[in-house]
């Protein structure tokens, strides 16, 4: 009994300083968002003598509003990214779970394996490509060359395994279509599927900084994550205003606080989707 009250504890501590250690620095970042720069480097770590919210409004405005016009592309390519990517998932894991045709396993299996390929191998070749059809610096080279999502194609697969091909069967008795199977069975059966992956996936091109860093070169065009950490009010790096990337990274944060708390469920969900078959 006592070992088991001391394994208790011994468990409530490791969580409970693992649970700081992930929460101080959002807390750390969200104090020195208030601060002044002169006030921030004297006193980085500590609660600010006097709160300002000049940061924000500074920010706004700072090299003509580029961070306002970088926020917007974020949430334009995150966004029609997250859409095409499901169209396009959901579409194949309905052929690939639903019909037989010759040579499925095998394309499925040569699928998933392109999965253990780092992104990182893919940039050169990618980026040669697009630079010979001029695409460089745009709005699609951040959104369709990763649309065709295998993870997102195997998790709504193995959803879709789950469904009883007798629903299918009854709605071609009834003279449906395969497309209106598609939209008035299938895609309401794995709605949590979706609305799982849906957050997963905007929240993996919302934090992008590799592959946009790479291909970008215009300021316009670029996410805000990339323009964020480049902020600079001089020709050095000690003319960071590290008060405003504060303030920035608060901006850019919050609304994934957010989305997590509202959809935590469909995180959780995602979690173990496909994991049991009945």
């Amino acid at each position: 009994m006592m070992s088991r009250a001391i394994k208790k504890v011994t468990l409530s501590v490791l969580l409970t300083f693992f649970a700081a250690a992930a929460v101080a620095p959002i807390l750390l970042m969200l104090v020195n968002s208030f601060k002044t720069g002169s006030e921030l480097a004297k006193n980085a770590w500590g609660i600010p003598s006097f709160w300002t919210f000049s940061n924000y409004s500074s920010l706004v405005s700072f090299n003509s509003g580029i961070l306002v016009r970088t926020f917007l592309n974020s949430v334009f390519v995150s966004v029609v990214y997250t859409l095409l990517t499901l169209i396009v998932s959901s579409l194949a894991a309905f052929a690939f779970s639903k019909y037989s045709f010759k040579g499925k396993n095998v394309i499925f299996i040569f699928l998933l394996a392109t999965m253990m390929i780092p992104v990182e191998i893919t940039i050169p070749a990618i980026y040669l490509m697009f630079s010979k059809v001029h695409m460089l610096n745009t709005y699609s080279v951040q959104i369709f060359p990763g649309i065709a999502n295998v993870f997102c194609l195997f998790m709504l697969k193995q959803y879709m395994d789950s469904l009883p091909n007798s629903l299918l069967e009854a709605a071609r008795l009834d003279g449906a279509g395969d497309i209106s199977i598609y939209q008035k069975v299938v895609l309401p059966l794995v709605s949590p599927a979706i609305g799982a992956l849906a957050i997963l996936t905007f929240l993996g091109k919302w934090n992008d900084y590799l592959w946009p860093s790479m291909l970008l070169t215009r300021t316009e065009v670029m996410p805000i994550m990339v323009v964020l950490p480049t902020l600079n009010t001089g020709n050095s790096q000690w003319s960071t205003p590290w008060e405003l990337v504060m303030a920035g990274c608060v901006i850019v944060t919050l609304p994934l606080i957010i989305v997590f708390f509202i959809f935590q469920d469909q995180f959780m969900s995602s979690v173990t989707i496909g994991a049991v078959k009945e």
